[in-house]
């Protein structure tokens, strides 16, 4: 029985019809499995070049317990290497470790009690802090106030101390509210949260500066680089110039002095200056924080570990990682 001809064309349309749906849910259905098997190749690669980067933090370990039965820290040592790349099939890892005691310790600001505003009631960290700033140009009082906004950041109490000091209330009443932590700090990047930068301080400061888990930590005059001249000459109250000890760190021994005297005796410091006690304190010649990076580069992908590391009884322990870039 033949169809009239609207019918015919009707079926026609109904067939045309279909077959573009099974054509699009093929297409589609395609291009989920081509994503999908392209996501899970990307995530295998991804984690080989996580694991990669898992043996260079290994590789850094080993480095730094060869070191630690040293009595100094020193740049001449093989985990101060900066030339360390080992080639892997379908990439590299390049590999690099800091010293993080050659910074300043914005956790050594620490204070258990108040200040009480007495003249001689300033600790060697607030002094070397407020020297650094005068090096870097930036004023006694913006350094006050820092001091101020970190030691109340950091401490365990919620009561703000000094005339600068900020707790709850003040973070609290931001257009985007925030909590203190009340214990110390984590990131020198937590510094823009309380510290209200100015113009690019905040870019001349993080240098010089770092956040290490514990209070009392020495800064390394083994480990510091000539361009590191301006903390040194703060770690000494600025009793000589930055160009000064600039020159002093330019003739360090190449394995670095051997303890603290003989670091104040290649100062030269001028008849009848002494450091205060205080000062000589945060000064060392052996480190035990560090920082390690491995760089993978595998199959056209990048994968960047970031280790912190501390040495404990000469052994090496990662104790914090980060990926990717760090801010």
């Amino acid at each position: 029985m033949n169809m009239p001809g609207k019918q015919r064309g009707a079926a026609l349309m109904m067939v045309l019809l279909i077959v573009s749906i099974m054509v699009v849910l093929a297409v589609g259905l395609i291009d989920g499995v081509r994503y999908s098997s392209q996501r899970l190749l990307n995530q295998r690669l991804m984690d080989q070049g996580y694991w990669y980067a898992l043996g260079g933090e290994r590789i850094a370990v080993f480095a730094l317990e060869d070191a630690a039965d040293d009595a100094v820290t020193a740049l001449n040592q093989d985990w101060a290497r900066k030339d360390i790349v080992f080639p892997i099939e379908g990439g590299s890892i390049a590999g690099l470790v800091s010293d993080e005691q050659a910074c300043f310790n914005l956790n050594s600001l620490y204070r258990a009690e108040p200040a009480t505003g007495a003249a001689d009631d300033v600790t060697g960290a607030e002094q070397v802090f407020t020297a650094l700033l005068e090096n870097l140009e930036i004023s006694a009082q913006r350094a006050e106030f820092i001091i101020g906004r970190t030691q109340d950041w950091i401490d365990e109490d919620f009561s703000p101390e000094g005339i600068y000091g900020a707790e709850d209330l003040s973070y609290t009443a931001l257009d985007y509210p925030y909590l203190p932590p009340n214990s110390l700090l984590d990131s020198v990047s937590e510094m823009g949260l309380y510290a209200e930068f100015e113009e690019d301080e905040q870019k001349r400061i993080e240098p010089y500066v770092c956040a290490l888990p514990e209070v009392n930590t020495a800064i390394n005059v083994n480990t510091l680089t000539a361009d590191k001249a301006a903390l040194l000459a703060a770690a000494i109250a600025n009793v000589l110039s930055v160009e000064e000890v600039n020159a002093v760190l330019e003739s360090r021994p190449e394995n670095g002095w051997a303890d603290t005297a003989s670091f104040v005796t290649a100062l030269n410091l001028p008849t009848g200056e002494v450091l205060p006690a205080k000062l000589l304190q945060g000064i060392g010649v052996k480190s035990h924080y560090f920082k390690g990076l491995a760089d993978v580069f595998y199959e056209q992908r990048q994968m960047r570990l970031f280790s912190r590391v501390v040495l404990k009884n000469g052994k090496a322990v990662v104790y914090g990682r980060e990926y990717g870039e760090v801010f």
